[in-house]
């Protein structure tokens, strides 16, 4: 008997879970529907997520996963605070791009738990402190180095670079129009400002 890749199999669920949440939108999207489009059955699907939030927050955690390890990756160069932050926004913007479907879905089932009154704020806000600590740390290294003018706070450029990042995901969401070479022009012209 062939042996079953559960981590894959999972992966199928998030992946076919979230083009079905794009589509119809995660309000009308039902167990039967996820397990009809994996070709699974409803009890199936149970042994893996109990239910469609659970799904929501794997796929949360497979986006910010990814940008984790490329923002940590590119914090461990042997490079310059200034070329770090610039790797990082290149590497982060590629992978919000090559999520695109992720990140609309994300907007749109916060958008509902916002409505609801129910925003998972502590899980959202454990995902996005370590991109900013990290943009943070490298911002008072680069001033720490002269690379960025003397006067610049780092807590309020981290913040500033991150923002970036929170734009073109609403761009994305929003309106659809959100291009990957305005978005790094944009991030260099920020760390121009910066720049001694």
């Amino acid at each position: 008997m062939p042996r079953i890749d559960h981590e894959s199999r999972k992966r199928r669920i998030v992946a076919e879970s979230l083009k079905l949440f794009a589509t119809r939108g995660f309000p009308k999207v039902n167990f039967g529907m996820i397990a009809q489009a994996c070709g699974v059955s409803r009890t199936m699907l149970y042994l893996y997520f109990k239910d469609k939030r659970a799904i929501f927050n794997e796929a949360i955690d497979l986006v910010t996963g990814k940008i984790r390890a490329t923002y940590e990756e590119c914090a461990a160069m042997a490079a310059g605070a200034e070329a770090k932050i610039r790797r990082i926004s290149t590497a982060v913007f590629a992978t919000l791009f090559d999520n695109r479907d992720y990140i609309c879905v994300i907007a749109d089932v916060l958008t509902n738990y916002r409505r609801k009154g129910a925003v998972p704020v502590e899980r959202v806000r454990a995902h996005t402190e370590g991109l900013v600590l990290v943009l943070r740390r490298l911002v008072a290294e680069g001033v720490e180095r002269g690379e960025l003018r003397a006067t610049v706070n780092p807590d309020r450029a981290a913040a500033v670079l991150y923002s970036q990042f929170e734009a073109v995901a609403l761009r994305m969401a929003v309106t659809g129009n959100a291009d990957l070479a305005a978005s790094v022009e944009a991030m260099d012209e920020i760390m121009l400002a910066l720049r001694s």
